[in-house]
């Protein structure tokens, strides 16, 4: 479990390291290091995903995010028995690369399983957020 600050209230994550460990140990070596130290959602669509763990603030940067130094990538773990269903965190990755994931990520605000499980070799489900603020605009 992984508790996530927030602006709106905290966001816990409960991982599944034993269905996705590679992808878990991966978040894991982020949250361990302090490089989502300071980072925030940069991605948010209505309905879609809010993402994040690509980019943070920081006081030498004059007011200008810095992109979270990225790990090698990680290899995909998807699995339709973990679909990107409202609730579940998933990787982000490049387009056409399914094993291209590192530091950044997402919540699903809907179920996405007909999109988001069938392409880029399906987006690997590594947790479920739990005790998620509402906002607004989600």
């Amino acid at each position: 479990m992984v508790r996530v600050p927030t602006a709106l209230g905290p966001v816990d994550i409960e991982l599944f390291d034993t269905a996705a460990p590679a992808t878990v140990a991966n978040y894991l070596s982020y949250v361990r290091s302090g490089a989502y130290n300071n980072t925030f959602f940069h991605r948010s669509i209505r309905n879609f995903v809010v993402q994040g763990g690509g980019y943070t603030w920081t006081d030498g940067a004059g007011g200008q995010p810095v992109k979270v130094p990225a790990a090698p990538p990680v290899v995909n773990e998807f699995s339709a028995a973990r679909s990107n269903l409202r609730g579940t965190v998933a990787m982000a990755k490049l387009g056409g690369d399914p094993n291209s994931a590192t530091s950044e990520w997402f919540v699903n605000l809907a179920d996405n399983a007909a999109n988001l499980d069938n392409q880029n070799g399906g987006f690997t489900v590594f947790g479920r957020a739990s005790s998620c603020p509402r906002s607004r605009a989600a």
